[in-house]
């Protein structure tokens, strides 16, 4: 964090998604890369349309990180959904594509999730609950 303090990096967008330094990050601080993720979101949380974007745009890297961090991700996902209008909220792709892991991880977190989502899709929670089985 002080490397990249000294360098004015406070935003993932500011390093090369190409780059080693990029990857390197991700695979050994992935929490840094939450922070990065954390400024890229309050940059652009005014124009809703790339805010509610955001985690599909950068889905790869997303599912990077979840195997590395995946508790502080979850929480990442909870923060971002409460700062959405209901309609734009919708379980990021790593969330739906590994539901049950995440289940069996994170119960309480999951269903703060899907309490949230579902308050704008009327009967998700109730399915999200039956497919675990």
């Amino acid at each position: 964090m002080d490397l990249l303090s000294r360098w004015s990096i406070n935003c993932l967008k500011q390093i090369d998604s190409s780059s080693a330094f990029y990857y390197k990050l991700i695979k050994h601080q992935p929490s840094i890369i939450i922070h990065l993720i954390k400024g890229d979101l309050n940059q652009i949380k005014r124009n809703s349309e790339k805010f509610s974007n955001y985690f599909y745009e950068n889905k790869k890297m997303i599912g990077l990180i979840a195997e590395k961090e995946p508790k502080e991700l979850i929480y990442l996902f909870l923060e971002h959904l409460n700062q959405l209008e209901k309609h734009q909220r919708f379980l990021p792709d790593i969330i739906q594509s590994k539901q049950k892991y995440f289940f069996k991880k994170f119960p309480n977190e999951m269903i703060q999730l899907i309490t949230i989502v579902a308050s704008n899709q009327p009967g998700l929670e109730f399915n999200y609950f039956i497919s675990l089985k």
